[in-house]
């Protein structure tokens, strides 16, 4: 009799084990897949599903590494959308949304897998070409931007008309600087700005470019 509620006790004890192993062993899950889930909030912008500035700064690294061992060169393009302000004013912010998401799209469209597109907040994007054997490869890429987001977005039945003005960094890879690669783009986007929007500037050392394609 002893002998038998004995083992009984001791089968009890072990299912418990069981059990209890088990739900360790799905809190651990659910643990991990929440760290995932965090991790890809961190690196990815909520509304467009594009990079953030986190993982652009990652992904921007990593090419520099991969031009630097491939003897590739590298560009950056900055990409703002025009009058973006006004769009919101006139059709809301609901629009001014489906406006980000579209444009977000439209530049993946124009870019090939392994390059990266990153919003940076606001209407304010990076596009990073990477492992380029050809620099001017930057500026058709630029000039497909401007010409494919420039396309009015149908929005509860009105004709929202967009466009972007991009400002363009190549080098070459004995110049490689992510710092300045940025900062370049950056100062090539504001010449773009200045020459009144939907079209795009090259930036070359002291000097902006108009492009002749």
């Amino acid at each position: 009799m002893a002998l038998a509620l004995a083992l009984t006790a001791t089968l009890g004890v072990l299912a418990w084990v069981v059990v209890l192993r088990r739900r360790v062993e799905l809190q651990a899950n659910l643990l991990r897949k929440s760290e995932e889930q965090f991790r890809h909030m961190a690196l990815h912008d909520a509304l467009t599903g594009l990079a953030t500035r986190i993982l652009l700064q990652d992904r921007l690294h990593i090419a520099l590494s991969s031009a630097t061992r491939r003897r590739a060169g590298l560009a950056a393009l900055m990409v703002d959308l025009d009058k973006f302000k006004e769009i919101n004013d006139t059709y809301g912010h609901q629009a001014g949304d489906e406006v980000l998401r579209v444009t977000a799209n439209r530049l993946l469209q124009a870019v090939r897998r392994e390059d990266t597109v990153a919003r940076l907040g606001g209407d304010e994007f990076v596009v990073l070409l990477q492992d380029l054997s050809d620099l001017h490869v930057a500026e058709r890429v630029a000039a497909t931007i401007v010409e494919a987001v420039a396309v009015p977005i149908p929005i509860d039945g009105r004709e929202v008309p967009i466009s972007v003005s991009v400002g363009v960094c190549a080098l070459e890879v004995d110049a490689l600087d992510a710092v300045n690669l940025l900062k370049n783009a950056d100062a090539a986007l504001y010449e773009a700005k200045s020459a009144g929007r939907n079209c795009f500037r090259l930036y070359e050392p002291h000097r902006i470019v108009i492009p002749t394609i």
